[in-house]
């Protein structure tokens, strides 16, 4: 068994020592490349633009604008005379109100009232759900449990009346969800 062993031993040094090589390869000769040299830099001064204009002469000084004066006040009354009657211009038609143009919404997105129905409908199977359940015969970790749902049906309530349909729809189906595993167990 020993020699077997040794006979295997020695077959995989053999093998193992006929693939490895002893010289490391040498980089292939590349021609050196020659870098030219920079170009010459030429600064030449920028050129300074010629002073052909003659000096202006003395202006005027600037005169600030006089402030309103007060007027008196008036002790006597305001006599009121009647206007004379002019002639009656005619009208254009009243022009009709214009309708304001349609909300924008991505598309998919329902409007407000049938987004807020389907919020309904969802807060509604959420509370028959809860009101289905005995809170008594709850423990403790499932009444807390209990709580966080109608906790979120409160939240989503005051969601919708801020008309922010999309987090009302969320807090609505988490409550659900919440009522049904209660439900459920």
């Amino acid at each position: 068994m020993k020699k077997a062993i040794l006979c295997v031993w020695m077959c995989g040094a053999l093998a193992s020592g006929a693939c490895a090589t002893a010289t490391a390869k040498a980089p292939a000769d590349r021609p050196v490349l020659e870098v030219p040299p920079p170009p010459p830099r030429v600064i030449e001064p920028t050129p300074q633009p010629e002073l052909s204009m003659p000096p202006v002469g003395e202006l005027p000084p600037a005169s600030l604008p006089n402030p309103r004066p007060k007027p008196a006040p008036n002790r006597e009354p305001a006599r009121t005379e009647p206007k004379p009657e002019t002639p009656a211009v005619e009208m254009a038609p009243p022009v009709a109100p214009v309708a304001p143009p349609p909300q924008l919404r991505t598309p998919g997105t329902t409007d407000g009232a049938e987004a807020a129905r389907q919020v309904h409908d969802v807060l509604d199977r959420a509370n028959k759900t809860l009101g289905s359940i005995d809170y008594r015969r709850m423990t403790t970790a499932r009444r807390g449990q209990y709580d966080t749902a109608k906790n979120l049906i409160r939240q989503s309530e005051d969601a919708l009346k801020a008309s922010n349909f999309d987090i009302a729809r969320n807090l609505a189906n988490k409550a659900d969800q919440i009522a049904k595993e209660l439900q459920t167990r």
